[in-house]
């Protein structure tokens, strides 16, 4: 692919320039310094220089799959993942062994005249960021996928690495998702559990099939609470297990819940006859949007506890200083936020969405 190229009146040099990313996007990526890695974003993610797709949902020639959640999986011919995610593909998607290239975390990969590195990125089990380093000037890139901070009991402690150019997620980027800390919603899920069992009724917490659902699982075996678990959510917590996650094994549920159990699955089958003729049942969601006061009506459950699997908007903020990167694109969630918000603390960021109001002047 051959880049055009603008002269840009704050530098003396011709930068090649994507024609088709949005305007602010352009704008972000005429710099001074070193070109950036080039990426396009008016169809997906794409790394034109390794004609590589970050995270599409279709079907591409080659893509980077960040983790094993449909919103962020395709069939392509050749999807580079970690090893775990690897696993839980072919479980969860049959996924056929000649179209994946797992690699280890940290190990360094050479693809021509690029360096790119797995870093775990603590939103699930096997969940990764990928890092991209120009081997001629040393220019990187970091891109999240789905991301925590905070390393919990059934994904790896999240890596970041400097990165000059920062593509990260901000599904909870505005000043409003602050999440209480650990102990204090583990104390929660524990104390919703514990009063049921008391009352002799049937806590039922809703989670993700794949993630959630196996965070929770831990949270109870630490305690000391057997549960029994949805098929759906069985089959991942097996495939954990056998990608090397520390879980007990799943018992699942075959239409009865036994006295001192709890109950895991995933939010949609609560509409289910089966499961709506579980007596004494009492439901939690387990879910970032938690915090929203509205949440037990949007959902329709008895109570909702903030574990997610992302960042709040301190962590984004802290993922930011870590990397420290030079310029930030947004994706996901509130990015048009995020990125103002950056650019108040005097870092260039905007959204993939584009919209962003212009503050800075390049021309001089």
């Amino acid at each position: 692919m051959i880049l055009p190229t603008v002269r840009v009146h704050s530098s003396d040099r011709d930068i090649p320039i994507h024609s088709d990313l949005p305007a602010v996007y352009r704008k972000l990526l005429r710099s001074p310094m070193r070109d950036p890695i080039p990426l396009e974003t008016e169809n997906g993610l794409y790394l034109t220089d390794l004609e590589l797709f970050l995270d599409s949902r279709r079907s591409r020639e080659n893509g980077f799959v960040s983790h094993a959640h449909a919103d962020h999986f395709g069939r392509h011919e050749n999807i580079l993942c970690s090893e775990t995610t690897a696993h839980l593909l072919k479980t969860r998607y049959n996924v056929a062994d000649e179209r994946l290239n797992p690699h280890p975390f940290h190990e360094p990969l050479e693809v021509g005249p690029f360096r790119l590195q797995l870093l775990p990125a603590g939103h699930i089990y096997g969940s990764a960021m990928l890092h991209v380093t120009r081997k001629a000037d040393g220019e990187s890139l970091l891109y999240t996928g789905d991301f925590k901070v905070h390393r919990s009991l059934t994904a790896e402690e999240p890596v970041f690495r400097r990165a000059d150019t920062l593509v990260m997620e901000t599904t909870f980027g505005a000043p409003k998702w602050v999440f209480p800390g650990e102990n204090e919603i583990t104390g929660m899920i524990l104390n919703f559990v514990n009063q049921c069992l008391e009352e002799g009724v049937v806590p039922a917490l809703l989670a993700y099939s794949l993630g959630k659902a196996q965070e929770v699982q831990a949270i109870l075996t630490r305690s000391g609470i057997p549960a029994v678990s949805h098929p759906a959510v069985a089959k991942m917590t097996a495939a954990c297990r056998e990608a090397g996650c520390r879980l007990p094994e799943p018992l699942t549920f075959e239409g009865t819940v036994p006295g001192g159990h709890a109950l895991i699955c995933p939010p949609n089958v609560m509409r289910s006859e089966e499961y709506q003729a579980i007596p004494n049942l009492r439901t939690a969601i387990l879910s970032g949007w938690a915090l929203d006061r509205n949440a037990t009506y949007r959902f329709g459950v008895n109570a909702a506890f903030p574990l997610s699997d992302h960042a709040d908007f301190p962590g984004l903020l802290d993922a930011v200083r870590r990397v420290n990167p030079r310029r930030i694109v947004t994706i996901h969630g509130y990015t048009r936020e995020f990125s103002s918000e950056l650019r108040r603390q005097n870092y260039e960021a905007w959204s993939v969405d584009g919209g962003d109001q212009m503050e800075l002047d390049l021309q001089r």
